[in-house]
């Protein structure tokens, strides 16, 4: 007895990689495992996270990877290999925890964790790490490949360059400019800009000699 009944439509479902395979690639894996789904409702089938020894391997496969590395430069590394795999989608991901206010923007390869909270006209740009419970006022500007580790938080009005590692409960005060390459201290708090691929430290934040 045949049925009138349409037939249900098929799932559609996206393989997916974690570039990475230490403690941040493990954290992503959850994190792909909590979302669930991409932007266009495909369901993110977690397949293994790939350390740098078989990166290789990946690049002629067709599927979706998420950036799982912690620090700034492998990132930024990442996004020009993964853009040259033409197969290869560079996912976005976001915590359902997370807040994302209005006119927030964000690029491919952006990982947003549990906790963080981003406020209005947000530019987050490619490949960038927002660490659990992380921070950014309204009009500020992250670059390319940007890891803001747990609860640092980046005021209004500030810019960071390409690359820029703002550590565990670090502050930016507003209005500030923070260089390509640049690192802020676990803790510090930043008053003053920050020139490129200087380490700033402690509270007011001083640059350390290198």
């Amino acid at each position: 007895m045949s049925s009138d009944l349409p037939a249900e439509p098929a799932i559609a479902r996206l393989p997916t990689w974690v570039l990475g395979d230490g403690g941040q690639a493990r954290e992503t894996g959850d994190l792909v495992r909590t979302v669930g789904r991409d932007r266009a409702g495909r369901v993110l089938e977690l397949l293994a996270l790939v350390g740098e020894a078989d990166e290789d391997q990946l690049w002629s496969r067709v599927g979706g990877v998420v950036l799982g590395l912690g620090f700034p430069a492998p990132r930024a590394r990442l996004l020009g290999r993964v853009a040259a795999a033409a197969r290869l989608e560079l996912l976005t991901l976001v915590h359902p925890r997370a807040e994302l206010g209005a006119g927030t923007e964000l690029a491919a390869g952006v990982v947003v964790s549990a906790g963080c909270v981003v406020t209005t006209d947000v530019r987050l740009g490619p490949g960038v790490l927002l660490n659990p419970r992380s921070g950014i006022g309204h009009d500020s500007v992250l670059g390319a490949g940007c890891v803001l580790n747990p609860g640092a938080n980046v005021s209004g009005h500030v810019t960071l360059g390409d690359r820029v590692l703002v550590g565990s409960g670090a502050t930016v005060l507003q209005g500030l400019t923070i260089g390509d390459d640049a690192v802020v201290g676990a803790g510090a708090v930043v008053t003053r800009d920050v020139p490129a691929v200087a380490t700033v430290v402690g509270v007011p934040a001083r640059e350390r000699p290198r």
